[in-house]
């Protein structure tokens, strides 16, 4: 029993770095692979696979990768991305064979792949040091010199430059620090903007790793649909802070919020009477609102709402397009 359940729980970690860098490397025609045939008899291996379009890599195929990742002639990449756990001889030989066996079904020539352990963690220098890993020009990428590991190269993603080219990647660096300078360079420059989904994702990854959910998965197990459905809800929360109030009210989604309070609302009052049911229509307006830009409530504020009058609803109402947070507006913990 206990070897399904863990293997339910198990987050597999290069899907979510996968979603984050899909959309856009598939812009730049790169194609993007999560589970991977390295040979006819084998399972899918939990491996990320980058293919590109082309002779070479381009400037706007470059614009996406990271160091390390940007500067090989290889057409195709094997990544093993591990979040959770360093470098050590099991991952280097797993990915060795990785190599191997996919070199021989693809039947490719040499310099035509290239294998990557992408790290969030950051080795002991002592453990990089005994696997013969030494950096290149190139901080946080390193090559090793000792010839079974001459196809790999390390890259840490705790050590790459705060280049644009690196954010998305350095999202899911180990250091608070590193991962929040690649967030607001992302924001800063306007990266990636390939689509609004694509947009969410990214606030859906930023949710997950300010609240510290990712460093933690035990009460949840992280998906990229959890991911997306996430950031949809946080993209709407950032709309309704950055939005003025009339603007606001004119969105598809805030209207339908409305509509649906104001039926809802009718159908009480006819039931009911009519300010009674109104009354019942504001706050359930109300407590949709809030939803949509906190997330799930407490019991603390739906027992508030559900004594509060019809005035004091009125005010919430109003309250909630600009607050910062549930404590701002009703004094609780969120």
């Amino acid at each position: 029993m206990a070897g399904p359940l863990n293997a339910q729980r198990k987050t597999h970690w290069h899907r979510l770095l996968a979603q984050m860098v899909e959309e856009p490397l598939a812009t730049v025609n790169i194609a993007v692979q999560t589970e991977v045939d390295v040979t006819s008899a084998s399972p899918k291996a939990d491996i990320i696979l980058l293919r590109r379009e082309g002779s070479h890599w381009t400037e706007e195929q470059k614009a996406w990768l990271a160091d390390g990742l940007r500067d090989t002639s290889a057409k195709d990449l094997l990544i093993e991305f591990k979040f959770t756990e360093s470098l050590t001889n099991r991952i280097c030989r797993q990915l060795l064979v990785y190599d191997h066996l996919y070199q021989e079904k693809q039947q490719l020539q040499p310099g035509e792949l290239t294998s990557f352990l992408l790290l969030s963690k950051t080795p002991e220098s002592a453990v990089l040091a005994r696997h013969g890993f030494t950096p290149t020009d190139k901080a946080g990428v390193y090559a090793s010199r000792i010839e079974v590991f001459d196809s790999i190269r390390v890259v840490l993603l705790n050590e790459l430059s705060s280049a644009p080219h690196n954010a998305i990647w350095k999202c899911f660096a180990s250091r608070r620090k590193e991962w929040q300078n690649a967030f607001e360079c992302i924001q800063r420059h306007c990266l990636p903007t390939t689509s609004s989904e694509h947009e969410c994702v990214i606030f859906g990854i930023r949710k997950l790793r300010m609240e510290g959910t990712m460093e933690n998965v035990e009460p949840i197990r992280l998906t990229p649909e959890y991911v997306l459905d996430l950031g949809r809800r946080e993209w709407l929360a950032a709309m309704m802070r950055s939005m003025p109030r009339d603007e606001l009210l004119k969105m598809p989604e805030a209207a339908d919020i409305r509509q649906e309070g104001r039926q809802e609302g009718r159908q009480e009052g006819r039931q009911e009477g009519q300010q009674e049911g109104e009354q019942k229509g504001e706050a359930k307006l109300l407590i949709r609102l809030l939803t949509r830009r906190f997330g799930q409530l407490p019991a603390a504020v739906h027992e508030k709402i559900a004594l509060a009058n019809s005035e004091t609803l009125e005010q919430w109402s109003d309250l909630v397009l600009d607050a910062r947070s549930l404590e701002e507006l009703f004094g609780v913990d969120h």
